[in-house]
């Protein structure tokens, strides 16, 4: 049961966990925080962190109010062996969430361990998560171990999704902006989207001219 809001600022946070549609797909963004005082602030902030670890919407909401902060959260609950769930939807979720805390970490503050952490979920069994991956991973500030993750997931990955995922990102991170109309964009990703797996490397072999990724 949600705690009632104290005032009206507050009626529309609480009524976001509790809408369906547009505006829950939405997610939380500034504009549920901003107008509120430091009590009400605290409050949102405490409703938030009550087992935040099991939603991504209050994973957002708290680096939303206070990045400094939920990176120090963030950073307890990373530190702590996953648990597993017999429940594949639900094994899914837990993946996904720490893949998106680990988002925000690495963001905030790049380090080896947390990309690291991070290229593990290149192997998960859910396809979603796989391509989450890749998707989160930033453009700069990145480690060798994560681009070769992403390198890995192009000569492995069978679904369409985390593989149209993982080679733009790694364009993405060799300077190359996504971009089908321009010739050598669409030429090095074909190559990379290739069965052959001598055209794979190829394709890679053109990005490092193209430019050396930003690592850490």
């Amino acid at each position: 049961m949600m705690t009632p809001a104290s005032n009206k600022k507050l009626a529309q946070f609480y009524n976001f966990f509790e809408t369906y549609g547009t505006e829950r797909l939405n997610g939380l963004s500034e504009s549920y925080f901003i107008d509120l005082d430091e009590d009400e602030k605290k409050e949102a902030w405490n409703f938030l962190k009550d087992g935040f670890w099991l939603s991504s919407e209050r994973i957002t909401g708290l680096y939303i109010m206070d990045n400094v902060k939920a990176i120090d959260l963030f950073k307890e609950i990373i530190d702590l062996p996953m648990a597993s769930s017999p429940y594949p939807a639900e094994q899914r979720e837990m993946e996904s969430n720490r893949l998106l805390m680990l988002r925000y970490i690495n963001r905030m503050e790049p380090e080896e361990k947390y990309f690291s952490a991070m290229s593990e979920f290149s192997h998960s069994e859910f396809e979603r998560v796989r391509a989450e991956f890749a998707q989160y991973l930033p453009a700069h500030q990145i480690t060798r171990s994560a681009v070769d993750a992403l390198k890995g997931m192009v000569f492995t990955e069978t679904e369409t999704i985390p593989l149209t995922s993982a080679i733009t990102k790694l364009m993405l991170i060799h300077g190359m902006d996504f971009d089908r109309k321009n010739p050598l964009y669409k030429s090095i990703y074909l190559s990379l989207k290739s069965d052959v797996h001598k055209e794979k490397i190829a394709g890679m072999k053109r990005l490092e001219e193209i430019q050396i990724p930003d690592y850490i």
